[in-house]
């Protein structure tokens, strides 16, 4: 089996199985979970993030969602939780230590048609995840969500945070 290197040095740690060297299943997280991890704390992602930090997923994203997520952090119904630049260098720190920016998506595979969102603001977190054959794409949202049985079939299990539950097979990556 390669190694393979994570540019967080967090990932590099053994998984839950012990194995350095093994790769992590990838995982794309939509703007509003990304905003209630790093910025808000919600309970329902306390369990997804500890295994994030610990390097037992890997958290690929494009820079198009981290400038979404900033721009999200700056609106005003946010304002009660801190200044927006705060906010937003926080959520930016945030990319910077966890996620694993990627440039762009190319289309998904020939061979399988692309899974169209309801909402194209979210059609990047579908295409990225299938393009990159990600195991898990945590989301609340209702768009997304409605695709979560085509995407199980591609191998892709789309959930809300609070209905993540700990590995399961599906969650290894693929050989």
């Amino acid at each position: 089996m390669a190694t393979w290197a994570h540019p967080n040095p967090a990932a590099n740690k053994p998984t839950a199985k012990g194995e350095p060297g093994e790769r992590p299943p990838l995982w794309v997280l939509d703007t509003n979970v990304v905003l209630d991890w790093l910025l808000f704390q919600d309970a329902a992602m306390l369990a997804p993030a500890q295994r994030l930090m610990l390097g037992g997923a890997r958290w690929i994203a494009t820079a198009a969602m981290q400038e979404e997520a900033l721009e999200v952090a700056t609106r005003t119904v946010f304002a009660r939780r801190g200044a927006a630049l705060d906010l937003r260098e926080r959520l930016a720190n945030g990319f910077t230590r966890h996620a694993d920016l990627h440039a762009g998506v190319v289309p998904c595979h020939a061979d399988a048609p692309p899974l169209r969102c309801a909402d194209p603001d979210d059609q990047m977190f579908i295409d990225l995840a299938l393009h990159r054959s990600a195991q898990l794409l945590l989301t609340r949202d209702k768009a997304l969500l409605a695709l979560a049985p085509a995407a199980r079939v591609r191998g892709l299990r789309i959930l809300r945070p609070q209905d993540w539950a700990m590995p399961t097979a599906a969650d290894r990556p693929r050989a």
